[in-house]
């Protein structure tokens, strides 16, 4: 993969630290990651619009006995005005199955950034679904 622009690595590093946060487990701060306007689309579940929405979605996530979520960044893409850019991401959720046992599933994930007028990248669309490996893109 070629070397990442300095506006591509500051959007990964978003990312990475927006995947750390989580560990937090504080609401506020994993929410401050998405837009005002942000659409979540969760497998499955109708779509999340706005911060209120999703405000509930993460407190009832983390509410959940065992639930976690991670991700790692596998691509970046901005767009030539560096205004707007994507990521393709390898995410693992951990979550009680039906009999209480805790499993990990792989997902597949792209998210839509916008930059801020202060410089700073925020998620505008976040979307994934289920991968049979860890990985998303193949090697190379």
């Amino acid at each position: 993969m070629p070397t990442a622009t300095p506006d591509q690595d500051r959007l990964l590093q978003t990312s990475r630290a927006w995947a750390k946060v989580l560990g937090s487990r504080n609401v506020e701060k994993i929410v401050s990651f998405w837009s005002e306007d942000a659409i979540v689309m969760p497998p499955d579940q109708p779509a999340l619009v706005g911060k209120s929405a999703i405000r509930r979605y993460v407190t009832q996530s983390l509410a959940t006995p065992g639930f976690s979520v991670t991700w790692d960044p596998e691509l970046a893409v901005v767009s030539e005005g560096g205004d707007q850019g994507y990521l393709v991401e390898a995410s693992r959720f951990t979550f009680p199955d039906t009999a209480g046992v805790l499993v990990t599933r792989y997902g597949k994930t792209v998210t839509v950034w916008r930059k801020t007028p202060e410089g700073e990248w925020q998620c505008v669309i976040d979307i994934w679904n289920g991968n049979p490996s860890q990985a998303v893109l193949p090697p190379g």
